[in-house]
């Protein structure tokens, strides 16, 4: 048993509704796969379809949201394209998140964390009126007195599966859950 990984005692998740984890940028997007299993576990939540499953359900994001919402209790959804992207609709996915107000996690790569890349999709996120819960850093080393400064809602980081100590995956749940509570309150 890895003795770095945060016991997650057998329980029903806090989250009672989808929560959609979208990639910035190519190295978030190409993480999406790693990290989206990952979270879902320490968050003890179900498996479920990825909104590009779902999406070929459906060609229209309305009815591919309302799918979406319609899930009973909560789940880690992850978006497989770019947040920013337009759509064949004429919105960008950014919009339609904002539109259906999605809560909505945002992964940084770890060597996209200071360089400029989460504040301007944690803009677009904002912008578009997307319930942003938090960015979550992918990999590497968790320098939470820089991300601090930033000004950005950072919520932790995260290590893939046998990384070499994956404890700040604790910290990071915890935030999660507090700002879920405080989402979920108003």
């Amino acid at each position: 048993m890895n003795q770095c990984l945060p016991v997650v005692p057998k329980q029903r998740s806090l989250l009672t509704s989808p929560l959609v984890l979208a990639g910035a940028g190519p190295r978030g997007l190409a993480a999406l796969p790693l990290a989206a299993p990952r979270l879902q576990s320490f968050l003890a939540l179900p498996a479920t379809a990825e909104l590009s499953d779902l999406g070929a359900r459906s060609a229209e994001p309305d009815q591919l949201m309302a799918a979406l919402q319609s899930q009973q209790g909560g789940a880690l959804v992850a978006l497989e394209e770019d947040p920013g992207r337009w759509l064949p609709v004429g919105t960008r996915w950014a919009e339609v998140l904002g539109a259906w107000r999605q809560p909505t996690l945002l992964l940084i790569a770890a060597d996209d964390a200071g360089n400029g890349l989460a504040a301007a999709y944690a803009a677009l996120l904002e912008r578009s009126a997307v319930p942003l819960l938090g960015l979550v850093q992918w990999d590497g080393s968790w320098d939470g007195p820089a991300r601090s400064c930033e000004g950005l809602p950072w919520l932790g980081g995260l290590q893939p599966a046998g990384s070499s100590c994956a404890s700040g995956a604790e910290v990071l749940v915890e935030a999660l859950k507090l700002r879920w509570q405080r989402f979920t309150s108003f």
